[in-house]
């Protein structure tokens, strides 16, 4: 590899951990918003669509992602023809715009779908019930023991 394949390597990388970034920001600023504002909970989107699934502001946080990187690709695949006046070097600063990005959205897409998934699954799997001290209860020995990393 070249020095130039590295450098263009080391900003991609970049662009989506930049994007991963903004999306686990928003996602800690909606926490502290749920936290800090009693009188927002239970208001949209601090509600949930179905009682087994995120609430809507993580539904929404991952939408954002996957907007940005729909749209970046949008923009470098087609909407060229609609600039067919514009100079060639314009149309290529605005290709690598997009490229951008949908790379930052994929960042995000990186955070926040791993996110939804492990509010899902951590929303519906059951804990068991405590058994008094010094018994210990067949369910607890037959149940697989779910540990958040």
């Amino acid at each position: 590899m070249s020095m130039p394949e590295l450098d263009k390597e080391a900003i991609e990388f970049l662009t989506r951990f930049f994007g991963g970034t903004a999306s686990a920001l928003e996602q800690f600023f909606a926490e502290w918003w749920w936290t800090n504002h009693p009188e927002a909970r239970n208001q949209f989107p601090f509600t949930r669509p179905e009682q087994h699934l995120p609430f809507w502001s993580n539904i929404i946080i991952g939408g954002i992602s996957v907007a940005e990187a729909l749209l970046g690709l949008g923009i470098e695949e087609d909407p060229m023809k609609l600039l067919e006046r514009v100079d060639y070097k314009v149309k290529e600063q605005m290709k690598e715009f997009a490229k951008g990005l949908r790379k930052f959205g994929e960042g995000g897409i990186l955070y926040s779908a791993p996110m939804l998934t492990k509010t899902t699954i951590v929303h519906n799997v059951p804990t068991p019930v405590a058994a008094p001290i010094g018994q210990v209860r067949t369910e607890q020995l037959l149940a697989g023991r779910v540990i958040k990393l």
